[in-house]
C-alpha cells in the first residue's frame, strides 16, 4: 500500500511539473523589449511613408489647381478654391498624423496606429474624390 501512495504522488509530482514546464514561455509568444521596439520601428516607417506618398500626392493635386486656376471660369474658380482649400485641410491632418507617429511611444503606439490608419484611409478617400471632381470639372469643357 505504501508503494501506491509514492506511485501516486510520484505521478501527481510529475503532472505538476509537466504543466509548469508546458504552461510556461511557449515558443515566439513572449517577445523580448528589441523585438517589440523593432516590429513597432518597422510599422512606424511603414506608416510613415505611406503618410509621405499621400502628402505628396495632395500636394500635386495642389499643384494642379493652381495650374488650372489661370485658365478656368469664375465658376470653375470658386470650387477649385474650395477643393484647393479641402486639400490644404487634408494635408494639414496629414501632417498631425505623421507627426503622431513619430512622437508615438512603445506605450501610445498601439492607439496612434489604429488612429493613423483611419486618419489615411479617410484622407485617402477624400483627396480621390477631389481628384476626379476636379477631373470632371475640366472634361466638361
Amino acid at each position: 500500500m505504501k508503494n501506491v501512495v509514492k506511485i501516486f504522488m510520484l505521478m501527481l509530482l510529475m503532472s505538476g511539473m509537466l504543466t509548469l514546464a508546458t504552461s510556461c514561455n511557449q515558443p515566439g509568444e513572449n517577445k523580448t523589449a528589441q523585438q517589440i521596439e523593432r516590429d513597432i520601428r518597422e510599422e512606424k516607417e511603414k506608416i510613415r511613408k505611406e503618410l509621405d506618398d499621400l502628402r505628396e500626392n495632395i500636394d500635386d493635386q495642389i499643384g494642379k489647381i493652381d495650374r488650372q486656376m489661370e485658365k478656368a471660369s469664375d465658376k470653375a474658380k470658386e470650387r477649385l478654391d474650395d477643393a484647393k482649400k479641402e486639400l490644404q485641410n487634408d494635408r494639414s491632418e496629414v501632417e498631425r498624423a505623421l507627426d503622431e507617429v513619430k512622437n508615438a511611444t512603445e506605450e501610445t503606439w498601439d492607439d496612434i496606429k489604429d488612429s493613423t490608419e483611419k486618419t489615411f484611409a479617410k484622407v485617402k478617400a477624400k483627396v480621390k474624390s477631389a481628384t476626379e471632381s476636379i477631373a470632371e470639372l475640366f472634361e466638361s469643357k
